[in-house]
């Protein structure tokens, strides 16, 4: 499949006209509990020839073909409208540049690009993007009589990403695993989570599974324990010149 995925981002390479500067697997693939039936998410960034900065209208700034039938679900940002982004600290961006799965990378550029994320991540900003984004997968399920391992897995690994940059105010691993064994948690808790991920890695993406209640009630009591915390959190940003530099650098 590999192949095949880098075969394709020739394609859509050559079809647009622009520099792919970075291609890697998001979501369950990379994060390391992807069902028998999980899309191939792919996340690309790239850069247009410099000309095409300088005209009137500014050129695609990003693209997204969906789900195909081969489960490959390709989407991609341009990297002026990745940046903005970055400077924000946005959690999908910091996760991309670290994805344990990458199809293909521009190794000067990347690593360049890795190098400003200790300048430009925020903690109090990420730690909210994750603790939000827990508390409304959990909304989804919270009062359901049964939820797939998948939607638990997701509320799960958002609320640890918080936690970890609660305690350590660093970016988070991207694999769960790691994940989770960098933050501590019961032997109960850790447990239900194997247990968890082998059914989801064993299943379908729908798959329904019974409520487990040492999760329901690690999920809520934690959520309401990091709330206050993230306040107290650093939220200075990085400098824009910094990334304007390494724009220009980029499209020379």
């Amino acid at each position: 499949m590999k192949e095949r995925i880098q075969q394709r981002l020739r394609e859509v390479e050559a079809e647009h006209g622009f520099r792919i500067l970075y291609a890697c697997e998001s979501g369950s693939r990379a994060w390391g509990f992807a069902s028998e039936d999980s899309d191939y998410d792919i996340r690309v960034l790239y850069a247009w020839p410099q000309e095409e900065y300088l005209k009137v209208f500014e050129p695609e700034a990003m693209f997204d073909y969906g789900v195909d039938e081969e489960t490959l679900d390709l989407t991609g940002w341009d990297i002026r409208k990745a940046l903005p982004l970055f400077w924000k600290a946005n959690g999908s961006l910091m996760e991309w540049l670290f994805s344990p799965v990458v199809y293909f990378e521009d190794v000067q550029v990347m690593s360049e690009w890795r190098s400003l994320v200790p300048e430009f991540f925020v903690p109090k900003r990420s730690a909210a993007h994750y603790l939000g984004l827990s508390r409304k997968i959990w909304g989804g399920i919270e009062n359901a009589e049964a939820a797939t391992a998948k939607k638990y897995l997701y509320v799960l690994r958002a609320l640890l990403a918080s936690r970890h940059i609660v305690e350590r105010s660093e970016r988070i691993p991207v694999l769960f695993d790691e994940l989770r064994k960098a933050v501590e948690i019961s032997t109960e808790v850790a447990e239900a989570i194997d247990s968890m991920i082998a059914e989801k890695s064993g299943g379908n993406e729908s798959d329904r599974i019974e409520r487990v209640q040492c999760l329901d009630e690690f999920i809520v009591s934690e959520q309401e324990r990091l709330d206050p915390l993230i306040g107290e959190l650093s939220s200075e940003q990085g400098s824009v010149e910094t990334l304007n530099q390494f724009f220009r650098k980029v499209i020379e």
